[in-house]
């Protein structure tokens, strides 16, 4: 069950990323892992075609500007996708960073990680909460991946990568 500061941070993360109105809900195509040095990694499903806009990773602290403290890389040219994406590294060839206040996870702050990105011409989004102590209690080959509602479920590396044309529908 959320917390109330994590509740609050999915509902922002979820109007911040996905907006309001027409915007397609959610979909799994985004895994959250721990990386082999320690730290974390994002890593996008296999949609054909997919083209990944922007990944960010928000956090339930402040900033002292009143929101969350955020982690984020943009394709500033759109002419090439990543499948996996190191947090709080320089970014890959042709993104740019965007926001940087935060530089590490910690113990008991709630995360939302999100992807941005189209199908085509449509809009595919994707989202996973977890905290520091859900990535520390991943083993060998296990990510984490949206559960479809306000969770995050575990799941091995090759099922979540392995292509689902379902979650890759905007």
């Amino acid at each position: 069950m959320l917390t109330r500061g994590a509740a609050a941070l999915t509902a922002l993360a979820a109007l911040v990323s996905f907006g309001a109105g027409c915007t397609p809900a959610p979909k799994g195509v985004l895994a959250v892992e721990r990386a082999a040095d320690g730290g974390a990694r994002l890593l996008l499903a296999d949609c054909p075609g997919y083209l990944a806009k922007d990944f960010s990773v928000l956090a339930d602290t402040d900033t002292g500007g009143g929101g969350p403290a955020s982690w984020s890389v943009h394709n500033g040219g759109w002419t090439s996708s990543v499948r996996a994406i190191q947090l709080f590294q320089n970014p890959p060839a042709g993104w740019r960073a965007t926001g940087s206040e935060l530089t590490a996870l910690r113990e008991g702050v709630p995360y939302v990680a999100t992807v941005s990105g189209a199908t085509g011409e449509r809009s595919l989004k994707g989202r996973v909460p977890f905290t520091a102590a859900d990535l520390a209690g991943l083993g060998n080959g296990e990510v984490l991946a949206w559960d479809g509602g306000d969770g995050n479920t575990t799941m091995g590396r090759d099922d979540f990568l392995r292509a689902d044309p379902d979650r890759c529908r905007p």
